[in-house]
């Protein structure tokens, strides 16, 4: 089904990464997918592109963390095309983040923004319900460990309460205090 229209995508090293990356605190691979697999059944039901839709999708969060909510679809857009997507991926990439982000102009745009929220909001009961198993929580601390923008983050937050638990112990307050 929608893996035929992104079996080679599926393969890329871009989008093998985000297994390890962390979104929604889950696999952003699995959102991707999540996402590809409702535009692709959402598609024929507004007459958009199945196949640039689906594409879209799979590839509409990565690198998501170097934007913010509402300019994360350009990065998307232009790694997209770097890819050699046709022009239409990126058109549809750049507006999934509507009404954060610009207003989707194409069929396919409108598909992704729906299939994006829709994801999301199973992403997130997702997440709540392996909250009473535990699985979530051990599966965030996992990705927080192995995705390297969120290794670094945590390394560089660990390294600041070191710091600041021995300003505390010295008894000084501030820069002031060390001259």
């Amino acid at each position: 089904m929608e893996h035929a229209c992104i079996a080679d995508l599926l393969d890329h090293p871009r989008v093998v990464e985000t297994r390890n990356h962390l979104h929604h605190s889950i696999p952003k691979h699995d959102h991707m997918l999540r996402v590809a697999r409702y535009s692709y059944f959402l598609a024929p039901l507004v007459g958009a592109d199945r196949r640039t839709a689906t594409r879209a999708a799979i590839l509409h969060d990565l690198d998501s963390r170097l934007g913010t909510l509402a300019t994360h679809g350009a990065i998307a857009a232009r790694i997209a095309a770097d890819l050699g997507e046709p022009p239409a991926v990126s058109e549809a990439i750049v507006s999934h983040m509507y009404p954060l982000g610009p207003r989707p102009t194409t069929r396919e745009g409108w598909v992704l923004a729906v299939a994006d929220k829709i994801a999301s909001l199973t992403d997130l009961t997702t997440f709540v319900g392996g909250l009473f198993t535990g699985r979530s929580l051990a599966v965030r601390r996992h990705l927080c460990a192995s995705d390297p923008f969120y290794a670094a983050r945590t390394a560089r937050r660990r390294r600041r309460a070191i710091i600041s638990r021995i300003w505390r112990r010295t008894g000084r307050t501030g820069l002031s205090d060390s001259v």
